[in-house]
Formats: structure tokens, sequence, C-alpha cells
């Protein structure tokens, strides 16, 4: 993308050995955890838990692309021309890329398969508006710019049509559009709000290492375009992996609104002692406990946003970390929060993770196709091809 990107404060310090600017993270100049991990996630030179609740979807957004918080006013605008974008994808520009979802959908692909074929349809009816939007709003015209934003409205349309439902387009906001496309039942204005938190805290943070952003980064080396690289991006996600969230949503659906200290108790202690079985949504790969849910479940009380979910959220924690230390991850928090919010479907545990990644997924993919292919010339390649230990991949 076009747009002049400024360097974060953190990053005003010694050269690397490469002869660039030390950053924060590993290999990447946009996001990632550091080299203590449990000091937290950073975007940009920023603790995303300082991010979350502080700014919108949109700000982040255009963060996380172009290193610097938009004004008030560029917010507005991308915000607007989202809208644009998606209120056009139910229209007859829309048309073709929402019935491909749906049609692989019927043949009996996932939701997030046949979301992804939606981005190998001919988007350039979407990403004529999206530039018509640009042009008259005063946003960057270049190509990635709008790409990207018509990936980002896509995203949710294409969700709701791989799993049968109709397409609207919901709203002002991408969180308002999410939860229309998760036909939630709640929409107020704090509604909106632990949509946006939760859109923001899974937008960006943990860098390459992330399958669901390493793959668009592979992939856009091979000279695909960038909506390909997003729908790569979008199959790289599985029970592993945005996965969880779904495991979770059923899990706290199963134990019912209305249970007692005692049933939540029990449900923890079957799944933490019954052999080759996972507690969802518990755990971390990279931390010890996961900063993000800490954060959100303050905002929540902050807000008022409480729910009989969000209540068994608290039970199962507290029985989790006595029993085995365990403390929740972003999936777990997710789930709670969908469930009373009115989402039904235990698959939009996945769908709101990957309506929100997608933003570091364009990020990522146009970072890395400005390298050489193999990230490396041809002589270092060769070189460190010997060094590679055999079975790592």
């Amino acid at each position: 993308m076009t747009q002049t990107v400024a360097t974060p404060p953190s990053e005003a310090a010694p050269q690397s050995l490469f002869g660039g600017p030390r950053t924060l993270y590993r290999g990447t100049d946009i996001d990632g955890a550091t080299i203590e991990p449990n000091e937290g996630l950073w975007v940009r030179g920023s603790n995303l838990n300082e991010l979350i609740g502080g700014i919108d979807f949109a700000s982040a957004l255009w963060r996380v692309w172009f290193g610097a918080m938009p004004e008030p006013a560029i917010a507005a605008a991308v915000d607007a021309a989202l809208a644009a974008v998606s209120a056009a994808l139910v229209g007859e520009a829309g048309q073709t890329a929402v019935a491909a979802a749906r049609a692989v959908a019927d043949g009996g692909a996932g939701m997030v398969q046949a979301a992804a074929c939606g981005f190998l349809a001919d988007l350039s009816a979407l990403e004529a508006v999206a530039r018509e939007q640009a042009a008259a709003r005063g946003l960057p015209g270049d190509g990635d710019f709008i790409q990207g934003l018509a990936a980002i409205a896509c995203a949710p349309v294409f969700l709701a049509a791989a799993l049968g439902g109709g397409a609207e387009s919901g709203g002002a906001r991408h969180a308002e559009r999410t939860l229309a496309a998760m036909r939630a039942v709640r929409r107020d204005e704090t509604a909106i709000r632990a949509a946006d938190a939760l859109l923001v805290a899974w937008h960006a943070g943990f860098g390459y290492i992330t399958p669901t952003v390493l793959v668009p980064r592979v992939a856009i080396g091979t000279g695909v375009t960038l909506t390909q690289a997003v729908a790569a991006g979008f199959m790289a996600s599985g029970p592993k992996h945005v996965g969880a969230a779904e495991e979770a949503l059923a899990w706290l659906k199963a134990i019912g609104p209305d249970a007692g200290d005692d049933a939540v108790h029990a449900a923890v202690d079957a799944a933490l002692d019954s052999p080759g079985q996972l507690l969802f949504g518990f755990g971390h790969p990279l931390f010890v406990e996961d900063p993000r849910p800490p954060r959100i479940r303050a905002l929540f009380a902050e807000w008022g946003f409480e729910g009989p979910h969000v209540r068994l959220f608290d039970l199962a924690c507290r029985r989790a970390l006595e029993r085995k230390g365990l403390r929740p991850n972003i999936d777990f928090i997710t789930a709670a929060a969908l469930l009373d919010l009115g989402v039904e479907e235990p698959r939009w545990g996945v769908g709101l993770g990957l309506c929100a990644r997608v933003a570091a997924m364009v990020a990522h993919a146009i970072e890395r196709r400005d390298r050489p292919a193999f990230g490396v010339s041809s002589k270092a390649a060769r070189k460190l091809l010997a060094t590679v230990p055999v079975g790592w991949l």
C-alpha cells in the first residue's frame, strides 16, 4: 500500500544485523510477541491490550496496514467504504461470489472452505465499488488497498452464505455487519462495542507464526493475487487454530445457560479427567496466560455486558485454574460473548475470528510479496537448506 508508514516509537533503537531498525518482533515489522512472550502481544509497536476497547475495527485495520493511527475522519471514511462494498454484495455486483460460496457449501464443504471459495470468484465489480468509494472519500486508490477493503467487506457475507444465510448489509460498522451475518439477537450499542473489542483482539498480534497469517505469506510469494492469499489464509483455520472457539461455544451451549456452579464444575472436571479429551478454550502454546481474556472480561464488566454465558465463563475459569492451573484463551471468552450476543451457530466461533484476521492476512501478504520469492537469495537459500533439521516440516 502506498500510504506512508510511521515508525513506532519503540523501534527507535539499535540497528539489527541486517541493516534495518530492530523491531519488537521476529521477521516482520507488523506485529508479534516479544522475545519475552508473556509481556504480551504487540501491533505496530503498541500493546494489543491497549488497542482492545480503545479503538474500533476500522482504526485497527488502518493501523495494522499503515502503521499509524488514523484521524477520526479517515476511520469514518474506511467504515463508509466498507459499508458500501458490503451493500454491493447483496446486489448484482456480489451475486457470483456469494453464489460460489453457497454452491460449495451445498456440495458438502465446511463453512470456512466454502467461504474461501467466495474469494476465488471474480471480485472486480466489488473492487470497482471500493475504488469509487476510496476516490470519493480521499482514501488510497492503489490496488492493494482496494483489494484489502473488498476482502474485509466480503468476509462476513461469504461466511454467512456458506451457512445458508441470506446476505444483508447489516449496518454502518464492521462490527454491526458481523453481528448481522452471525444473526446475533443483540445488536444494541453495548453489543456492538463488545463485538468490536473481540474483532480488535483477533485482528493481529502474533506475527507470521500464526497459521492464518503464515499461509497467506507463503501463498503470495508464489505470485497469487491478494484475495487468493486471503482464501489460503481461511483454509489454514482448523480445530487447533481459531477452531477452538467453535468447540468452546458448543461446549458452553451444551452445559446450558441456567447451569448451577456444581454442573459447571462437573463439566470442567469431566473434560480434565477424561483421557484424550481437551478442555477447549484453555491453555496457550506461547503464553502462560493469554493476555487478552482478562482485558476483555474487565471491559465487559465496565460496559455492563453481562449474561448467563459470561457467568459460565467465570465459573469454568475458576475451576480450571483451581484444578490444573489452566487459564482461558481468546477462544473461550469469544465463545461466551457470542452466546450472550444471541449467536446460535457454533461455527461462528471460527467465523468471527476470520472476519477480523483478514486485516493481518492482507498486511502480511503485502509485506511478504515485496521480498524475494523464498525470502532470501538463491545462494543463501542453498546454504540455509543444509541447516534445516530433517523432519522439521
